[in-house]
């Protein structure tokens, strides 16, 4: 088996980024529920959430696009800030979510760090989202 190179695997981070940030603002929560490993953990000052079942994200996600919509927020990129591999199949990686109104202008923003974690069949997968306070 050919193992990737570090510009491979960094790519193959920003498209898993690229779909993951567009399914929440579209409030596509099956899509961001394939995007997950279970067991997983959230992690925040407000508490900790285990995740025993990929429902689970789906359903925590179900109301994102209303979330979004309320606030004004049409669009949002992660912006990766910063990717550690720490062996083949585990990598962190620090996002910046910008969020754009309709016009573009910037409204908001968030920063989470994710462990990602390759499954057995060669996916990056979430296994734990840690929430940045800003």
């Amino acid at each position: 088996m050919m193992t990737a190179t570090n510009q491979e695997r960094d790519q193959e981070v920003d498209a898993f980024f690229t779909i993951l940030g567009h399914a929440l603002v579209e409030g596509d929560s099956l899509t961001v529920a394939t995007l997950y490993e279970t067991p997983a953990l959230l992690l925040a000052d407000a508490g900790v959430q285990a995740i025993a079942r990929r429902e689970e994200v789906e359903r925590f996600f179900a109301g994102s696009r209303a979330q979004y919509t309320d606030r004004g927020v049409t669009s949002t990129r992660a912006d990766v800030e910063e990717r550690e591999w720490l062996g083949e199949r585990v990598v962190l990686v620090r996002v910046r979510w910008p969020y754009h109104d309709s016009s573009g202008r910037e409204v908001g923003n968030e920063r989470s760090t994710y462990a990602l974690r390759r499954d057995d069949e060669g996916a990056l997968r979430i296994r734990a989202v840690l929430a940045h306070n800003e």
